[in-house]
Protein backbone atom coordinates (compact mmCIF):
# COMPACT_ATOMS: atom_id res chain seq x y z
CA UNK A 1 0.00 0.00 0.00
CA UNK A 2 1.43 3.30 -0.89
CA UNK A 3 1.80 6.00 2.28
CA UNK A 4 1.16 9.72 1.59
CA UNK A 5 3.63 12.08 2.66
CA UNK A 6 2.01 13.37 5.71
CA UNK A 7 1.61 9.56 6.73
CA UNK A 8 5.63 9.60 6.52
CA UNK A 9 5.76 12.82 8.16
CA UNK A 10 3.65 11.98 11.21
CA UNK A 11 5.71 8.27 11.74
CA UNK A 12 8.54 10.82 11.67
CA UNK A 13 8.02 13.58 13.33
CA UNK A 14 4.46 13.51 15.29
CA UNK A 15 4.64 9.97 17.29
CA UNK A 16 8.37 10.41 17.78
CA UNK A 17 9.34 7.14 16.22
CA UNK A 18 12.46 7.49 14.68
CA UNK A 19 15.00 4.96 14.67
CA UNK A 20 18.05 6.81 16.32
CA UNK A 21 16.02 8.40 19.38
CA UNK A 22 14.44 5.41 21.03
CA UNK A 23 15.38 1.70 20.60
CA UNK A 24 13.70 -0.89 22.99
CA UNK A 25 13.39 -4.98 23.37
CA UNK A 26 10.41 -6.87 22.33
CA UNK A 27 10.37 -9.76 24.72
CA UNK A 28 9.37 -13.06 23.35
CA UNK A 29 10.21 -17.06 24.86
CA UNK A 30 13.63 -18.26 24.22
CA UNK A 31 12.05 -21.60 23.38
CA UNK A 32 14.16 -23.22 26.59
CA UNK A 33 11.35 -24.99 29.01
CA UNK A 34 13.20 -25.01 31.92
CA UNK A 35 13.55 -22.16 34.80
CA UNK A 36 16.45 -20.24 34.25
CA UNK A 37 18.19 -20.92 31.26
CA UNK A 38 20.64 -18.00 29.91
CA UNK A 39 21.03 -17.33 26.26
CA UNK A 40 25.16 -17.24 26.52
CA UNK A 41 25.41 -16.22 22.77
CA UNK A 42 24.05 -16.25 19.51
CA UNK A 43 25.28 -17.14 16.24
CA UNK A 44 23.25 -15.00 13.56
CA UNK A 45 22.88 -16.02 9.75
CA UNK A 46 24.74 -13.19 7.43
CA UNK A 47 21.59 -13.17 5.13
CA UNK A 48 19.05 -9.81 4.93
CA UNK A 49 16.50 -11.90 3.16
CA UNK A 50 16.00 -14.77 6.26
CA UNK A 51 16.30 -13.93 10.26
CA UNK A 52 17.89 -17.08 11.12
CA UNK A 53 19.53 -17.35 14.16
CA UNK A 54 20.89 -19.75 16.49
CA UNK A 55 21.27 -19.57 20.68
CA UNK A 56 23.33 -21.48 23.47
CA UNK A 57 21.90 -21.27 26.74
CA UNK A 58 23.52 -22.06 29.84
CA UNK A 59 21.81 -23.00 33.15
CA UNK A 60 21.63 -19.66 35.63
CA UNK A 61 19.45 -21.82 38.17
CA UNK A 62 21.50 -22.45 41.85
CA UNK A 63 21.61 -26.24 40.58
CA UNK A 64 23.85 -24.96 37.65
CA UNK A 65 24.15 -27.74 35.51
CA UNK A 66 26.41 -28.69 33.19
CA UNK A 67 24.26 -28.36 30.17
CA UNK A 68 24.04 -28.95 26.64
CA UNK A 69 21.09 -26.83 24.65
CA UNK A 70 21.03 -24.52 21.87
CA UNK A 71 17.62 -23.32 20.04
CA UNK A 72 16.57 -21.80 16.84
CA UNK A 73 14.23 -19.63 15.25
CA UNK A 74 13.26 -18.50 11.67
CA UNK A 75 11.40 -15.89 12.32
CA UNK A 76 13.91 -13.31 13.34
CA UNK A 77 13.78 -14.51 17.39
CA UNK A 78 9.69 -14.21 17.77
CA UNK A 79 9.59 -17.93 17.94
CA UNK A 80 12.05 -20.44 18.98
CA UNK A 81 12.53 -24.51 19.30
CA UNK A 82 14.84 -25.31 21.40
CA UNK A 83 17.28 -28.69 21.90
CA UNK A 84 17.72 -29.15 25.38
CA UNK A 85 19.35 -31.27 25.62
CA UNK A 86 20.96 -31.30 22.50
CA UNK A 87 21.98 -34.98 21.04
CA UNK A 88 24.65 -35.40 18.78
CA UNK A 89 26.51 -38.82 17.28
CA UNK A 90 28.69 -40.27 19.24
CA UNK A 91 29.03 -37.63 22.73
CA UNK A 92 27.44 -37.45 25.79
CA UNK A 93 26.60 -34.43 27.29
CA UNK A 94 28.84 -31.99 24.95
CA UNK A 95 30.23 -28.75 26.05
CA UNK A 96 28.52 -26.24 23.47
CA UNK A 97 30.98 -24.32 22.66
CA UNK A 98 29.36 -21.59 19.82
CA UNK A 99 27.31 -22.23 16.82
CA UNK A 100 26.79 -20.37 13.42
CA UNK A 101 24.61 -21.16 10.70
CA UNK A 102 25.48 -20.68 7.18
CA UNK A 103 22.30 -21.04 5.50
CA UNK A 104 18.46 -20.93 6.70
CA UNK A 105 18.77 -24.82 7.44
CA UNK A 106 22.48 -25.49 7.90
CA UNK A 107 24.52 -24.66 10.68
CA UNK A 108 27.67 -26.07 12.63
CA UNK A 109 28.26 -26.69 16.25
CA UNK A 110 31.95 -26.54 18.29
CA UNK A 111 31.85 -28.53 21.37
CA UNK A 112 34.29 -29.91 24.15
CA UNK A 113 34.35 -32.95 25.60
CA UNK A 114 32.68 -33.61 29.26
CA UNK A 115 31.18 -37.25 29.51
CA UNK A 116 31.88 -39.53 26.44
CA UNK A 117 33.16 -38.96 23.47
CA UNK A 118 35.34 -36.38 21.52
CA UNK A 119 34.80 -32.83 21.31
CA UNK A 120 35.24 -31.26 17.63
CA UNK A 121 32.35 -30.22 15.29
CA UNK A 122 28.81 -31.11 14.14
CA UNK A 123 26.49 -30.50 11.49
CA UNK A 124 23.05 -29.93 10.79
CA UNK A 125 21.35 -29.48 7.24
CA UNK A 126 17.59 -29.98 8.75
CA UNK A 127 17.75 -26.81 11.01
CA UNK A 128 18.62 -29.31 14.12
CA UNK A 129 15.92 -32.44 13.69
CA UNK A 130 19.78 -34.42 12.62
CA UNK A 131 23.03 -33.82 13.00
CA UNK A 132 26.55 -35.69 12.00
CA UNK A 133 30.24 -35.15 12.93
CA UNK A 134 31.88 -33.15 10.62
CA UNK A 135 35.10 -32.67 12.30
CA UNK A 136 37.50 -35.97 11.50
CA UNK A 137 37.81 -38.64 14.20
CA UNK A 138 41.82 -37.26 14.59
CA UNK A 139 40.88 -33.87 15.16
CA UNK A 140 40.64 -32.93 18.89
CA UNK A 141 41.11 -36.12 20.06
CA UNK A 142 43.66 -35.66 22.31
CA UNK A 143 43.06 -36.07 26.14
CA UNK A 144 43.83 -31.97 26.29
CA UNK A 145 42.05 -31.02 23.48
CA UNK A 146 39.41 -27.97 23.77
CA UNK A 147 37.43 -26.96 20.91
CA UNK A 148 36.26 -23.32 21.64
CA UNK A 149 34.85 -21.77 18.06
CA UNK A 150 33.28 -22.73 14.58
CA UNK A 151 33.05 -20.07 12.32
CA UNK A 152 31.99 -19.95 8.55
CA UNK A 153 32.88 -17.21 6.04
CA UNK A 154 30.63 -18.38 3.93
CA UNK A 155 28.63 -21.76 3.45
CA UNK A 156 31.91 -23.46 2.03
CA UNK A 157 34.93 -21.60 3.83
CA UNK A 158 35.15 -21.66 7.23
CA UNK A 159 37.87 -22.51 10.55
CA UNK A 160 37.75 -24.15 14.05
CA UNK A 161 39.84 -22.81 16.64
CA UNK A 162 40.54 -25.00 19.77
CA UNK A 163 43.59 -24.66 22.76
CA UNK A 164 46.99 -25.37 22.48
CA UNK A 165 48.38 -28.79 22.11
CA UNK A 166 52.18 -29.68 22.24
CA UNK A 167 52.91 -26.12 22.66
CA UNK A 168 50.24 -25.05 19.56
CA UNK A 169 46.48 -23.58 19.34
CA UNK A 170 44.48 -26.65 17.40
CA UNK A 171 42.66 -25.12 14.83
CA UNK A 172 41.50 -26.13 11.35
CA UNK A 173 40.20 -24.55 8.07
CA UNK A 174 37.15 -26.21 5.92
CA UNK A 175 36.94 -25.40 1.93
CA UNK A 176 34.27 -27.75 1.15
CA UNK A 177 31.44 -26.73 4.13
CA UNK A 178 32.82 -28.96 6.28
CA UNK A 179 33.55 -32.35 4.29
CA UNK A 180 37.25 -32.22 4.70
CA UNK A 181 39.10 -30.19 7.29
CA UNK A 182 43.06 -29.17 7.01
CA UNK A 183 45.23 -28.28 10.11
CA UNK A 184 46.71 -24.61 10.17
CA UNK A 185 50.27 -25.31 11.02
CA UNK A 186 51.33 -23.64 13.90
CA UNK A 187 54.34 -21.88 11.77
CA UNK A 188 51.26 -19.66 10.70
CA UNK A 189 50.08 -18.87 14.14
CA UNK A 190 51.53 -16.68 16.70
CA UNK A 191 52.64 -18.71 19.39
CA UNK A 192 50.84 -19.04 22.96
CA UNK A 193 52.26 -17.94 25.99
CA UNK A 194 52.57 -20.13 28.87
CA UNK A 195 49.50 -21.47 30.20
CA UNK A 196 47.67 -19.40 27.42
CA UNK A 197 44.35 -20.82 25.84
CA UNK A 198 40.87 -19.17 24.31
CA UNK A 199 37.62 -19.13 25.26
CA UNK A 200 33.99 -20.50 24.04
CA UNK A 201 31.89 -17.84 22.63
CA UNK A 202 35.44 -15.52 22.41
CA UNK A 203 35.42 -14.49 18.89
CA UNK A 204 34.42 -11.29 17.01
CA UNK A 205 34.36 -10.37 13.20
CA UNK A 206 32.43 -8.43 10.83
CA UNK A 207 30.37 -9.78 7.78
CA UNK A 208 31.34 -9.75 4.23
CA UNK A 209 34.85 -10.00 5.52
CA UNK A 210 37.94 -12.03 5.55
CA UNK A 211 38.75 -10.57 9.01
CA UNK A 212 38.09 -12.70 12.47
CA UNK A 213 39.45 -11.90 15.81
CA UNK A 214 39.54 -14.53 19.09
CA UNK A 215 39.96 -13.89 22.96
CA UNK A 216 42.20 -15.75 24.90
CA UNK A 217 42.81 -15.90 28.60
CA UNK A 218 45.94 -13.84 28.55
CA UNK A 219 44.23 -10.61 27.42
CA UNK A 220 45.62 -11.26 23.88
CA UNK A 221 43.75 -11.10 20.66
CA UNK A 222 44.69 -13.30 17.74
CA UNK A 223 43.70 -11.83 14.10
CA UNK A 224 43.68 -13.23 10.77
CA UNK A 225 42.71 -11.32 7.57
CA UNK A 226 43.63 -14.62 5.51
CA UNK A 227 40.10 -16.39 6.09
CA UNK A 228 41.56 -18.15 9.13
CA UNK A 229 45.05 -19.52 7.17
CA UNK A 230 47.36 -17.16 9.16
CA UNK A 231 47.21 -15.46 12.91
CA UNK A 232 48.57 -12.94 14.90
CA UNK A 233 48.23 -11.90 18.09
CA UNK A 234 48.12 -8.64 20.22
CA UNK A 235 48.11 -7.88 23.65
CA UNK A 236 45.29 -5.63 24.56
CA UNK A 237 44.75 -3.25 28.21
CA UNK A 238 42.65 -6.42 29.57
CA UNK A 239 44.50 -9.24 31.42
CA UNK A 240 42.13 -12.24 31.07
CA UNK A 241 39.20 -11.67 28.58
CA UNK A 242 37.11 -14.48 30.39
CA UNK A 243 38.29 -13.31 34.04
CA UNK A 244 35.83 -12.65 37.00
CA UNK A 245 37.65 -9.13 38.33
CA UNK A 246 39.12 -8.13 34.80
CA UNK A 247 37.30 -9.62 31.83
CA UNK A 248 36.00 -7.80 28.88
CA UNK A 249 34.03 -8.46 25.48
CA UNK A 250 34.93 -6.80 22.08
CA UNK A 251 33.50 -6.00 19.01
CA UNK A 252 34.56 -4.56 15.27
CA UNK A 253 32.67 -2.26 12.60
CA UNK A 254 34.76 -3.23 9.90
CA UNK A 255 38.75 -4.40 9.49
CA UNK A 256 40.10 -1.61 11.49
CA UNK A 257 37.93 0.25 14.08
CA UNK A 258 36.87 -2.16 17.56
CA UNK A 259 36.04 -1.77 21.00
CA UNK A 260 36.85 -3.37 24.08
CA UNK A 261 34.17 -3.56 27.51
CA UNK A 262 36.03 -4.25 30.32
CA UNK A 263 34.20 -5.88 33.34
CA UNK A 264 34.92 -2.90 35.33
CA UNK A 265 33.02 -0.36 32.36
CA UNK A 266 36.30 0.77 31.23
CA UNK A 267 35.77 1.29 27.48
CA UNK A 268 39.25 0.81 24.71
CA UNK A 269 38.79 1.99 21.18
CA UNK A 270 41.06 0.29 18.13
CA UNK A 271 41.53 2.07 14.97
CA UNK A 272 43.93 -0.26 13.60
CA UNK A 273 42.54 -3.49 13.74
CA UNK A 274 43.30 -4.66 17.38
CA UNK A 275 46.87 -3.66 17.87
CA UNK A 276 46.96 -0.80 19.81
CA UNK A 277 44.09 0.89 21.83
CA UNK A 278 43.16 3.92 23.98
CA UNK A 279 40.87 4.41 26.79
CA UNK A 280 37.74 6.26 25.92
CA UNK A 281 36.08 8.57 28.40
CA UNK A 282 32.67 8.06 27.80
CA UNK A 283 29.42 10.10 28.96
CA UNK A 284 26.66 8.75 31.35
CA UNK A 285 28.01 5.13 30.52
CA UNK A 286 26.74 2.85 33.90
CA UNK A 287 26.15 -0.73 32.87
CA UNK A 288 29.38 -2.94 33.53
CA UNK A 289 31.01 -5.39 31.17
CA UNK A 290 28.71 -8.60 29.71
CA UNK A 291 28.78 -7.96 25.98
CA UNK A 292 29.40 -5.61 23.34
CA UNK A 293 28.22 -5.30 19.95
CA UNK A 294 28.60 -2.75 17.19
CA UNK A 295 25.08 -2.70 14.94
CA UNK A 296 26.78 -3.85 11.27
CA UNK A 297 25.15 -1.47 8.73
CA UNK A 298 24.96 1.27 11.35
CA UNK A 299 26.73 4.52 11.44
CA UNK A 300 28.11 4.65 15.15
CA UNK A 301 25.79 2.40 16.90
CA UNK A 302 26.86 -0.08 19.87
CA UNK A 303 24.82 -1.81 22.26
CA UNK A 304 26.20 -3.23 26.16
CA UNK A 305 24.52 -5.19 28.63
CA UNK A 306 25.77 -5.66 32.07
CA UNK A 307 25.01 -4.51 35.87
CA UNK A 308 25.37 -0.68 36.95
CA UNK A 309 27.98 -2.14 39.54
CA UNK A 310 26.12 0.28 42.58
CA UNK A 311 26.99 3.26 40.40
CA UNK A 312 24.18 5.95 42.45
CA UNK A 313 24.08 7.36 39.00
CA UNK A 314 22.25 4.90 37.02
CA UNK A 315 19.58 5.14 39.82
CA UNK A 316 18.46 1.78 40.91
CA UNK A 317 18.30 0.01 37.20
CA UNK A 318 20.71 -3.08 38.59
CA UNK A 319 20.79 -4.78 34.74
CA UNK A 320 20.10 -3.60 31.57
CA UNK A 321 21.51 -2.41 28.39
CA UNK A 322 22.55 0.59 27.05
CA UNK A 323 22.66 2.33 23.28
CA UNK A 324 25.37 5.00 22.02
CA UNK A 325 25.08 6.24 18.24
CA UNK A 326 28.34 8.48 18.50
CA UNK A 327 30.93 5.43 18.45
CA UNK A 328 30.66 5.10 22.56
CA UNK A 329 31.07 8.48 23.54
CA UNK A 330 27.55 9.28 24.64
CA UNK A 331 25.44 6.08 26.03
CA UNK A 332 21.40 6.44 26.94
CA UNK A 333 19.87 3.23 28.73
CA UNK A 334 17.33 1.29 26.65
CA UNK A 335 13.87 1.35 29.69
CA UNK A 336 11.49 0.68 26.50
CA UNK A 337 10.01 -2.88 26.42
CA UNK A 338 6.91 -5.16 25.28
CA UNK A 339 6.07 -8.23 26.64
CA UNK A 340 3.82 -10.01 23.80
CA UNK A 341 0.48 -7.95 23.07
CA UNK A 342 0.59 -5.74 26.12
CA UNK A 343 1.84 -2.32 25.16
CA UNK A 344 5.17 -0.86 25.76
CA UNK A 345 6.67 0.69 28.69
CA UNK A 346 9.16 2.02 30.37
CA UNK A 347 11.06 0.79 33.12
CA UNK A 348 12.96 3.60 34.32
CA UNK A 349 13.94 1.70 37.95
CA UNK A 350 13.11 -0.45 40.48
CA UNK A 351 12.80 -2.83 37.50
CA UNK A 352 15.64 -5.44 37.23
CA UNK A 353 15.92 -6.75 33.14
CA UNK A 354 18.59 -9.14 33.02
CA UNK A 355 20.90 -9.04 29.74
CA UNK A 356 23.68 -11.25 29.48
CA UNK A 357 24.72 -11.35 25.44
CA UNK A 358 23.95 -9.95 22.17
CA UNK A 359 24.13 -10.34 18.77
CA UNK A 360 23.14 -8.20 15.63
CA UNK A 361 22.87 -8.91 11.64
CA UNK A 362 21.99 -4.94 11.21
CA UNK A 363 19.62 -2.52 12.63
CA UNK A 364 16.73 -4.82 11.73
CA UNK A 365 17.25 -7.84 13.39
CA UNK A 366 19.14 -8.12 16.46
CA UNK A 367 19.25 -10.34 19.54
CA UNK A 368 19.62 -10.17 23.59
CA UNK A 369 19.85 -13.03 25.76
CA UNK A 370 17.87 -13.26 28.97
CA UNK A 371 16.75 -15.93 31.49
CA UNK A 372 13.52 -17.80 30.26
CA UNK A 373 10.87 -19.21 33.28
CA UNK A 374 8.35 -21.79 33.56
CA UNK A 375 5.68 -18.99 34.29
CA UNK A 376 4.70 -15.57 34.12
CA UNK A 377 5.91 -14.33 37.30
CA UNK A 378 2.74 -12.67 37.49
CA UNK A 379 0.60 -15.67 36.48
CA UNK A 380 1.12 -19.02 37.72
CA UNK A 381 -0.67 -20.54 35.35
CA UNK A 382 0.69 -19.48 32.61
CA UNK A 383 3.06 -21.87 30.08
CA UNK A 384 7.07 -20.64 29.95
CA UNK A 385 7.99 -17.23 29.10
CA UNK A 386 11.04 -14.71 28.47
CA UNK A 387 14.58 -15.39 28.00
CA UNK A 388 14.74 -13.73 24.55
CA UNK A 389 14.72 -9.90 23.45
CA UNK A 390 14.56 -8.57 20.10
CA UNK A 391 15.72 -5.43 19.31
CA UNK A 392 13.29 -2.59 17.70
CA UNK A 393 15.37 1.08 16.54
CA UNK A 394 11.87 2.65 16.47
CA UNK A 395 9.76 1.85 19.55
CA UNK A 396 6.58 4.38 19.67
CA UNK A 397 6.99 7.24 22.39
CA UNK A 398 9.09 8.47 24.13
CA UNK A 399 12.12 9.64 22.03
CA UNK A 400 13.70 13.08 22.64
CA UNK A 401 11.76 15.67 19.80
CA UNK A 402 9.76 17.12 22.44
CA UNK A 403 12.64 18.45 24.29
CA UNK A 404 13.99 21.91 23.51
CA UNK A 405 17.44 24.28 23.90
CA UNK A 406 16.89 27.39 25.29
CA UNK A 407 17.42 30.14 22.45
CA UNK A 408 17.65 27.28 19.40
CA UNK A 409 17.46 28.68 16.18
CA UNK A 410 18.08 26.43 12.67
CA UNK A 411 18.23 28.53 9.02
CA UNK A 412 17.41 28.96 6.29
CA UNK A 413 15.21 25.70 6.70
CA UNK A 414 14.18 24.58 4.10
CA UNK A 415 18.10 24.48 2.97
CA UNK A 416 20.17 23.92 0.09
CA UNK A 417 23.82 24.44 0.01
CA UNK A 418 24.12 25.04 3.63
CA UNK A 419 22.24 25.46 7.11
CA UNK A 420 23.50 27.37 10.40
CA UNK A 421 22.57 26.14 13.69
CA UNK A 422 22.58 28.83 16.52
CA UNK A 423 22.00 29.26 20.10
CA UNK A 424 21.81 31.99 22.16
CA UNK A 425 22.49 30.17 25.75
CA UNK A 426 24.53 27.09 26.33
CA UNK A 427 27.13 26.29 23.78
CA UNK A 428 26.65 23.66 21.23
CA UNK A 429 28.08 19.97 21.75
CA UNK A 430 27.00 17.38 19.10
CA UNK A 431 25.10 18.06 15.80
CA UNK A 432 23.94 14.62 14.10
CA UNK A 433 21.26 14.73 11.43
CA UNK A 434 19.56 11.29 9.90
CA UNK A 435 17.99 10.51 6.45
CA UNK A 436 14.63 9.44 6.61
CA UNK A 437 16.14 5.81 7.10
CA UNK A 438 17.55 6.46 10.02
CA UNK A 439 20.98 6.59 8.83
CA UNK A 440 23.62 8.86 9.87
CA UNK A 441 24.95 11.16 7.03
CA UNK A 442 26.53 13.85 9.24
CA UNK A 443 28.17 13.84 12.59
CA UNK A 444 29.84 16.51 14.76
CA UNK A 445 30.82 15.61 18.07
CA UNK A 446 32.26 17.60 20.91
CA UNK A 447 32.05 21.35 20.01
CA UNK A 448 32.02 24.41 21.71
CA UNK A 449 30.36 27.31 19.78
CA UNK A 450 27.29 28.78 19.50
CA UNK A 451 27.11 29.19 15.88
CA UNK A 452 28.03 26.11 13.57
CA UNK A 453 27.55 26.63 9.64
CA UNK A 454 26.77 22.92 8.15
CA UNK A 455 27.54 22.09 4.40
CA UNK A 456 24.23 20.40 3.36
CA UNK A 457 25.46 20.30 -0.70
CA UNK A 458 26.57 16.64 -0.57
CA UNK A 459 22.45 15.99 0.40
CA UNK A 460 20.14 14.38 -1.47
CA UNK A 461 16.84 16.58 -1.84
CA UNK A 462 14.21 15.43 0.96
CA UNK A 463 13.37 15.48 4.72
CA UNK A 464 16.13 14.71 7.16
CA UNK A 465 15.90 15.08 11.30
CA UNK A 466 18.74 17.07 12.46
CA UNK A 467 19.83 16.07 16.58
CA UNK A 468 21.23 18.58 18.36
CA UNK A 469 22.86 18.76 21.93
CA UNK A 470 24.26 22.36 24.46
CA UNK A 471 26.56 21.77 26.86
CA UNK A 472 24.26 21.13 29.34
CA UNK A 473 23.28 18.22 28.00
CA UNK A 474 19.71 19.57 26.26
CA UNK A 475 18.27 17.90 23.72
CA UNK A 476 16.46 18.87 20.38
CA UNK A 477 15.20 17.32 17.41
CA UNK A 478 14.74 19.33 14.43
CA UNK A 479 12.76 18.75 11.14
CA UNK A 480 15.44 19.62 7.98
CA UNK A 481 14.32 19.65 4.35
CA UNK A 482 16.64 20.11 1.94
CA UNK A 483 15.51 21.55 -1.67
Amino acid sequence: MKKSLFFVLAVFFGFNTFAQLNAGWEVYHSGYDEELRGIRAFGILKSTTDDVAWSIADDYSSNNAKISAIAYTSDGGVTWTAYDPLSLPGVVNLGISYVYPTNVTTAYVAGYKRSFGNGGIFKTTDAGANWVRSSSNSMYSNSASFCNLVYFYDENNGFSQGDPINGEFEMYYTTDAGATWTPIDGSNIDDPLSGEYGYTFGIAFTPNSSTVWFTTNKGRLFRSTDQGHTWTAFQTPITDFGGENDGGSVTFKDDNEGWIYRRNGELYHSLDGGATWTQMSPTDLYVKGYDISFIPGSANTLVVTGDNGGNANAGTLDYGTQISYDGGQTWTKIINYKFGSDPWMQFNSNQRIFHISLGFRDLDFGLSGGLSHINDPNDSNSGPTQGVFKFKKDVPGGGIASETIAGLSVYPNPASSFVTVNTDGATLKNIAVYDISGKEVINFNNLSVNNMTINTSDLEKGIYLMKIEDANNNHQAVKLVIK
